[in-house]
Parts: structure tokens; sequence; C-alpha cells
């Protein structure tokens, strides 16, 4: 029979009989506290009857002085084991099932061989004594032993020592192919680990290293990408890029668009505000951000402006002084006048009104 590789995720760890565990995050089932614990896992079927089953393991966090039984049993016979150990009777009787299912029982291992039971279905059933014990990434494997189905009949004695010989170098192939086939999970952006990402936005021609973005950030960055590379050089790759970083988008005062517009004493005002050139361009935030998140932002940016452009990032504070030259519009704020008494020890500065 050809392989079977059985990855026992969060949506069979969630179906599980559970006493003193839970499923946890990343595949994974943890106990709680002192005492005793169990989980007795959703049965396997390999489809096959008689199914020679082979190698299971799984990721273990055992701390100092906690125990972990691991029980496998096989069998043919579905409706005659498992309401038996369904059927409310403690740990103490699910393990005397497993014990007349001729099962077999392992201590704090976390890599296991099951050549010495056959059948269709497969039981699974972990008890954890003491604290905080973590298992997770389960996987079984049915045959599990490819090398031996390459060999004449008269080699294949189950369990004997060459068949245990040969499945040391089964076990590194099978190793080597799982993660051949996890190859695809690299491949997305949602599931690329960070330095793969750096990778990523490296071949797109985006300065993205040292990991100043942040692992969120760049992901939503890549997602993207397409879109932005497509429309480099626009008024709306700035505004996206603003958004994705600091999730705000900003007013955009071009000098280039204002200079029909502006006479006079007007000029010099303006040539501060904004500039003197028509390559200038401000990007006006209404909220402060750290001078961190502004260097990244004009790092960025830099790699999307237009040619010869200059930009410049104003973050405005809370609310803004009016004098005569200033007009309302976001971020003014006109301060409500207070009564007060000057003594000689006094001074009235600019933001004090005498009535």
């Amino acid at each position: 029979m050809a392989g079977i590789h059985y990855s026992i995720r969060n949506n069979r760890l969630k179906k599980a009989l559970l006493y003193g565990m839970e499923p946890d995050a990343d595949d994974t089932i943890c106990s709680r506290g002192e005492g005793v614990h169990y989980a007795l896992l959703p049965v396997l079927d390999s489809g096959v009857e008689d199914c020679p089953w082979g190698r299971l393991r799984f990721d273990l966090i055992l701390p100092e002085n906690c125990v972990l039984y691991l029980y496998a049993a096989a069998s043919n016979e579905k409706e005659k084991w498992e309401p038996q150990l369904l059927k409310d009777g403690g740990l103490t009787e699910k393990k005397k099932v497993l014990q007349r299912m001729r099962g077999l029982r392992f201590l704090n291992k976390e890599d296991v061989l099951l050549y010495e039971i056959t059948g269709r279905y497969l039981w699974i059933m972990l008890e954890a004594i003491g604290g905080d014990v973590s298992v997770g990434h389960i996987r079984a494997e049915a045959p599990g032993d490819n090398f031996m189905q390459t060999f004449p009949e008269v080699y294949r004695e189950k369990n004997s020592f060459f068949h245990r010989y040969l499945s040391i170098y089964s076990s590194i192939y099978n190793d080597f192919q799982e993660k051949l086939d996890e190859r695809g999970e690299l491949l997305p952006v949602e599931t690329a680990p960070m330095p793969l990402l750096e990778l990523y936005a490296k071949w797109l021609g985006i300065d993205a290293g040292g990991g100043y973005l942040g692992e969120e950030t760049l992901r939503e960055l890549l997602k993207e990408a397409p879109e932005l590379l497509r429309r480099k050089g626009t008024q709306y790759c700035i505004v996206r890029i603003c958004e994705i970083l600091l999730g705000e988008t900003p007013t955009i005062a071009e000098r280039g668009r204002m200079q029909p517009f502006v006479r006079g004493s007007q000029r010099e005002l303006y040539d501060r505000l904004y500039g003197e050139s028509p390559y200038d361009v401000t990007l006006l935030f209404e909220h402060y951000a750290e001078e961190k998140k502004k260097e990244q932002l004009l790092h960025l940016l830099a790699q999307f402006k237009p040619v010869r452009t200059r930009l410049h990032i104003t973050f405005l504070g809370a609310a803004g002084m009016l004098d005569e030259h200033s007009y309302l519009n976001q971020n003014a704020v006109i301060f409500t006048q207070k009564e007060g008494c000057l003594d000689m020890a006094q001074t009235a500065d600019g933001t004090i009104i005498l009535q």
C-alpha cells in the first residue's frame, strides 16, 4: 500500500475527549496545572484492513518532574472498541480497554514505532502527570517503512531486526520528504517566515532589509506590491504606502500645483511652508508619529515617489496657534478665554489676553 501521512491538527484536537487538557494555538494540546490529565484523540482510519502502522511522532515540551504516557492501539473492529473507549468510565477503564486491544504504551517518548500493531483504525491516548505538558504537531504514518516494501517478501518479517534497521533510513527519508512537502508554505506571503519576506521584497526591487518595517507591515506591503509597482510614481502609490505604514491617509500639498495661485507677499510664506521648488511635495498627517516611523516612511517612499520629487513630511500636533496670517482648517483650535489676576511676579506671554 502507498504511504499515508496523518497530521493531527486543531480541527481534530477540538474533537478529542479531554480531561484537564485543552487545544492550544499551532496544532498543540496542553495540560494545565498539577494532577493527572488525559486526551483520547479521534480515531484515525487508514481505509485498509490489517493496516501495518509505522512511525508516530510529535513535538513535546515536558517540564522537569512531569510524565507523559502515550498509548496506541489498532483494530479492524471500530464498532466493538470505540463505544467502550468513549463511555464515561474514567482514565483507568480506558487503559483497560486499550490493554485488551493489545495496545502499546510508551513513557516520555516523542518518536516511536508502531510496528507491533495492525488494524484499519488507530486510537491514540495521551496521559500527562504533573505540570504543564505540551504536545504538538502529532504525525502518524502507515505503513511508515518505505524501504521495506522494496525488498522481496522473504525479507519482510514484521518487527524483525532487519525491519527496525531499515526503519532508521526510512524515517530519515520520510523527514526529508515532509520538508519537501512543506515547501509550498514558504511561498505564500501569509505563511512565509520573515527572512524570506525580505528576500521576496528584494526580488521585487524593494529595499526592506534589516527588519525595519516589521513583519506585519512587510506582509501587507508584499500583498499589494504588484499594484504598487504597477502604479509607481503616482499619488495613489504614495497614499497607499502611508496607509499601510501609519494607518492614516495624508493630505498632500504639491508646490507645483500652487504656483499659479500664489502671488505677491503670499509667495514667501508658501515657500517657507511647502518649499520653493515645483518638485516639493508635503505630506500632512493629523496624528503625530515617532521619529522611527518617519524614517521608515521616508525610506520606503523614496523608492516609489516620482523622479526628482522632494518629499517633506509634517506631523501636526493636537492643536495649532492662530495669528493674523492663519486660516481655519484641520487641526485649528480657538482657545477659550479665561479670567485671571496678575501680580508683580507675573509676565504676559503670547498666550495671555488682557481684557
